[in-house]
């Protein structure tokens, strides 16, 4: 499962559109724990979720894994109370990512249909 969310990861690149980007997202995030993933699976999609960070200073964004680290800029497509929804320039426009806002310290990326990255606002 996990070279599953790794292309998602990957894919979170980069977008240069009209809204800037959204102050919810703003600043460092440490990836903590991986949800939705076979139990078989979990030990591995943990371990690459401690490895991942996403960065967002105004609309750029810097996704970083072990093995990658990819930045841009985005377009907020949606953005309500729970969840702000972007798109980035190296993705369709109906190709958009979708993040939860837990609480002002954790927020969720949903990178498949079923399976989020957990993450923590780093100091």
């Amino acid at each position: 499962m996990i070279r599953g969310i790794a292309p998602a990861l990957l894919a979170l690149g980069i977008c240069a559109c009209g809204h800037s980007g959204s102050a919810r997202l703003e600043g460092r995030w440490k990836g903590r724990s991986a949800d939705g993933v076979s139990p078989e699976a979990q030990s591995a999609a943990n371990a690459f979720a401690a490895e991942t960070e996403i960065d967002v200073r105004g609309d750029e964004i810097t996704v970083t894994t072990a093995h990658d680290k990819q930045t841009g800029t985005y377009k907020v497509v949606r953005e309500d109370k729970g969840q702000v929804t972007i798109v980035t320039d190296k993705d369709e426009p109906s190709d958009t990512q979708t993040f939860t806002l837990v609480d002002d310290k954790t927020l969720k990326w949903n990178v498949l249909d079923g399976k989020s990255i957990t993450f923590t606002r780093a100091k």
